[in-house]
């Protein structure tokens, strides 16, 4: 859903998120929302917990497998990456 809402601040700070947001995000009364402040007063609201470590656990689980390691990839994009650069791209 990209949908754009408008919320007003009320007392204490209290605001109200639309019904039709919270249940296309299946947000309860209770759950707890992350704010993100991205330095120019924009706040992202977030339901869910991260699962930016979830994946790069699973990741390195799958590399690791077939040889690979954060370092060798690092190392490879380097290399791609001069490469790419010397031919003037």
């Amino acid at each position: 859903m990209n949908s754009t809402f408008n919320i007003q601040v009320v007392r204490r700070g209290v605001i109200t998120l639309p019904k039709k947001l919270r249940e296309a995000n299946r947000i309860q009364e209770g759950d707890t929302l992350t704010l993100t402040d991205l330095g120019d007063g924009v706040l992202v609201l977030s339901p869910r917990r991260s699962r930016v470590d979830e994946v790069a656990d699973r990741l390195a689980t799958q590399w690791q497998g077939v040889g690979e390691s954060l370092e060798s990839m690092l190392k490879t994009l380097r290399e791609v990456r001069e490469e790419y650069d010397a031919q003037g791209c």
